[in-house]
């Protein structure tokens, strides 16, 4: 009997734990989500599933782009920013939104010095940067047994004395 009672109080306690646990951890379902903003995003932009969107590497395959990373690298290749005076080091960020049409929108910028310490690059940098990556027309919706789902993309541009020199991931 004594067995019985410590065994149902534990049984008790560890599931309100995961009870709890799963309580507190909800939150995380959303991190990183992009809220529409009116002053930012294309109002014609429609999410398919805005409750429920996944990362990019959630489906195995990082790029999810037609030609994958090369064809992602080769559309930045022809972006000069030798016009601009000032010398500009660090990370640009655009993260923004695929549909399950693999249609594109609500794009955010973040700049970033190699501290990881946030910074202002030239207006001319950061406005090529996103409307090229605005223009890539080759994303490929992202499936789950045969749904397609909308998700969540980045490209990191760490960039070197005016230069992308790297295009992350």
């Amino acid at each position: 009997m004594k067995y019985l009672v410590l065994t149902l109080f534990f049984i008790t306690v560890s599931c309100k734990r995961t009870e709890n646990s799963i309580d507190q951890h909800e939150h995380l379902r959303h991190v990183g989500d992009i809220a529409f903003d009116a002053a930012l995003d294309d109002p014609e932009f429609e999410p398919c599933h805005e409750d429920l969107s996944f990362v990019h590497y959630n489906f195995g395959n990082p790029d999810l782009y037609e030609g994958e990373k090369p064809a992602i690298i080769n559309a930045f290749k022809t972006i000069d920013f030798f016009q601009v005076a000032e010398q500009n080091t660090g990370y640009i960020t655009i993260r923004f939104m695929v549909n399950c049409n693999g249609e594109t929108g609500r794009f955010r910028v973040e700049q970033l010095d190699f501290n990881y310490k946030a910074k202002k690059f030239d207006k001319v940098i950061v406005d090529s940067i996103l409307s090229t990556t605005k223009s890539l027309d080759g994303w490929i919706p992202a499936t789950f047994n045969d749904k397609a789902f909308d998700y969540y993309k980045y490209l990191t541009f760490k960039i070197v004395d005016n230069k992308i020199i790297d295009i992350l991931p």
